[in-house]
């Protein structure tokens, strides 16, 4: 049951860490294409919500105090 509940701690800490990429990396592109003004701010903001709610729950998982 140990394994179990440790591999499913892992692959959500993956797939955490794949969508706070993801979503880092898709701010990123809205910068170089849309710069950071008007509509492209707003998208912006949504993208690092994102990665800062996945940031948030690995710390989590890790046990790591919230800053």
């Amino acid at each position: 049951m140990r394994v179990t509940v440790a591999s499913q701690k892992s692959a959500e800490e993956l797939r955490l860490w794949a969508d706070y990429y993801e979503a880092r990396t898709r701010a990123l592109e809205i910068m170089r294409r849309e710069g950071t003004a008007g509509t492209a701010l707003t998208e912006i903001l949504a993208q690092e919500s994102l990665a800062e709610s996945s940031l948030a729950r690995i710390k989590k998982l890790l046990g790591v105090p919230p800053s």
